[in-house]
């Protein structure tokens, strides 16, 4: 990703409800940031989600797999260099943890269909030293767990069940988190839930419980964990939590989080948290449909039989090529992607574990050529029809329908003195045939940047958009209009040229549907309610569906303008082209996009919008007079 780029659809997004902004509020209000009711509430919900009794609430996944581990070593006795299985491909964590509490982890290959644990492998890697296993529910999947619980029982193993990617998920009936002694979740950035930082341990062992508790508060006797505890006591027993409060059981650790976490982590669960879930189901549920036809050179997703799949991330394997150019092509077009984290190519254990790649073939392979997309419930439908069109292209690259030219109009009119460098050197040129600057008169240094982004540039002697939207050589094309006045987002491009070529006639940069935004501030106000109008005016007269009628971030067919002649008011330009569109029943498509904050003349554009309200009543009376007509 250019630096500065934002990815067009990343792995995860943030959306905070105007709910978990008040309840954040009201942790603030109340003076009291460490552990209180939102912290007991989460650590009881998260609990009951995932069938459990006790959980128990600190500042990260990380943090509960350590106390995990070092939980069950202290209560069971384990001495330093006792083994702990875990599976090749997960999170550096997995593995941290167990070398944090001096312990050894015994590195296991991974099923090569669903990633996780294979439960061949951990019983071919038992010694006498074993003392557990780490199955990790690796994306969102649920371990195999019916066979890797039958061979700890078999040989006496404590189970730890890293399940920082998976939530709710259920696994033969029972949600992940139920079956081994400790189960440990993160609701990290990015995570199914999502509290920034913030980590649960969830167990049905009171002594698990209480041992967890107190190595994540530095070891602490566990009969003072919260300044709550000394309320409301009688005389005896306010003496004992008086002596004791400060008596230290374990070494410990400072992993507490705060209620600020906690709050946010509540409004989750109360907007419903699970149809978040089902969001993300029917996402990869999408993917797989519409990629079916790439399986001879893609691995999909797939769901084991008998279980559910949270979806935290959709992972890909490609079956024979290396991964780097398919990525590289992703990332290139504004979709974000990880690796699928193997270990055993990490230089830290390739060294301190003295690990061989050429043991474990399967994740060696994941490490070669495998990698995930975001699958999150905030994706739109463009969003989907997006991510399926750039993996098409990779390899139908020249699949644009007949002879049509992909154009790029970059339109310089109304340009700042200074334009965004940044934004010039993020439009996606290499998408293009040719690209056109719409300008007149530009001062030699932005000329020369505008030069500088491809060979294919040509600056047209006129501001006119007309000049750029017809036809040459009888060759038609698919034009993309991106206004460089500071107003859009370069990193949406190539999601209108793509809605295009599957197949609309005009594709909107919307600011106004779900996903996308106006910038803020009382000068943009009157241009937001102006569009709204005459886009309301415009669905109502001619049966739209439209969002932003008025936005000058188009994406059309040569066919689509044919005939029009435009107005050289850009504003005005715009709602002739949507007018048109609409009068004539064509396939229009709207993608979100955003006005980019801090762009220049916000000012002098709501000047111009509003000097542009006659022309665009006369605009809108002259296409209800041609639909009249056209109807008689």
């Amino acid at each position: 990703m250019p630096f500065g780029a934002q990815p067009n659809i990343g792995v995860g997004a943030l959306h905070i409800s105007d709910h978990a902004r008040d309840l954040v509020m009201q942790v603030l209000d109340s003076g009291r940031l460490s552990y209180g009711r939102f912290a007991r509430e989460l650590e009881d919900r998260v609990a009951q989600l995932h069938g459990c009794r006790f959980g128990i609430f600190s500042n990260s996944g990380t943090s509960a797999l350590h106390v995990a581990v070092g939980a069950l070593k202290e209560i069971h006795g384990w001495a330093d260099g006792d083994e702990v299985i875990v599976p090749a491909v997960t999170f550096v964590a997995t593995v941290n943890v167990v070398i944090h509490n001096n312990l050894t982890p015994v590195v296991v290959d991974v099923d090569p269909v669903h990633y996780d644990l294979d439960p061949a492998g951990v019983e071919a890697a038992i010694t006498n030293r074993t003392r557990a296993m780490i199955p990790v529910h690796l994306f969102g999947q649920p371990c195999d767990m019916d066979p890797l619980m039958d061979i700890a029982r078999r040989h006496d193993l404590r189970v730890i069940e890293d399940s920082c990617e998976t939530m709710v998920a259920k696994y033969e009936g029972r949600p992940v988190g139920s079956f081994g002694d400790i189960a440990c979740f993160s609701t990290y950035v990015a995570h199914l839930l999502s509290t920034g930082v913030g980590g649960l341990n969830t167990t049905n062992s009171p002594e698990y419980a209480v041992k967890l508790r107190s190595l994540i508060n530095h070891g602490r006797d566990s009969i003072y964990m919260s300044i709550d505890d000394d309320d409301n006591l009688g005389p005896e027993r306010l003496r004992t939590v008086v002596e004791r409060r400060f008596r230290f059981v374990s070494a410990g650790h400072s992993f507490r989080s705060t209620e600020l976490e906690a709050a946010l982590g509540v409004a989750q669960l109360d907007e419903d948290f699970e149809d978040s879930i089902r969001a993300r189901r029917a996402n990869a549920a999408f993917l797989n449909q519409a990629l079916t036809h790439l399986e001879s050179k893609i691995q999909l997703p797939s769901v084991r039989p008998g279980s559910e799949h949270s979806f935290m991330m959709y992972p890909i394997l490609l079956r024979e090529d290396p991964k780097n150019d398919f990525v590289m092509h992703l990332e290139r077009r504004g979709i974000e992607t990880r690796d699928m984290m193997p270990l055993t190519n990490q230089p830290v254990y390739t060294d301190l574990l003295e690990l061989d790649e050429s043991h474990f073939p399967v994740a060696r392979r994941i490490n070669a050529s495998g990698f995930y997309l975001g699958c999150h419930q905030h994706l739109t439908s463009s969003d989907l029809d997006y991510i399926v069109s750039v993996i098409d292209e990779y390899w139908s690259p020249t699949s644009k329908p007949g002879d049509r030219q992909s154009v790029l109009v970059i339109d310089a009119f109304n340009i700042p003195a200074d334009p965004d460098n940044a934004a010039i050197e993020r439009l996606p040129t290499q998408l293009f045939d040719r690209i056109l600057i719409a300008a007149a008169d530009l001062p030699g240094t932005t000329a020369d940047r505008l030069r500088s982004i491809g060979p294919e540039v040509e600056f047209l002697a006129t501001t006119d958009l007309e000049a750029s939207l017809v036809e040459q050589d009888g060759c038609a094309r698919d034009i993309v209009i991106f206004p460089l006045d500071g107003s859009y987002n370069p990193d949406d491009v190539g999601r209108l040229l793509l809605n295009l070529q599957r197949g609309n006639d005009l594709v909107i940069g919307s600011r106004f549907t779900v996903g996308s935004g106006s910038r803020p501030g009382p000068l943009s106000q009157p241009r937001r309610v102006g569009n709204r109008f005459f886009t309301l005016i415009a669905n109502l007269i001619f049966g739209g569906n439209l969002t932003d009628s008025l936005s000058q971030f188009k994406a059309l067919r040569t066919e689509t303008v044919a005939g029009l002649h435009l107005s050289s008011d850009r504003v005005v330009a715009s709602y002739e082209i949507s007018l048109n569109a609409l009068c004539r029943r064509l396939r229009i498509a709207e993608v979100s996009t955003a006005e980019v904050e801090g762009g220049g003349g916000s000012g002098n554009r709501t000047v111009r919008a509003l000097t542009s309200i006659p022309s665009l009543l006369r605009v809108l009376a002259s296409n209800m007079l041609r639909g009249r007509d056209a109807r008689s």
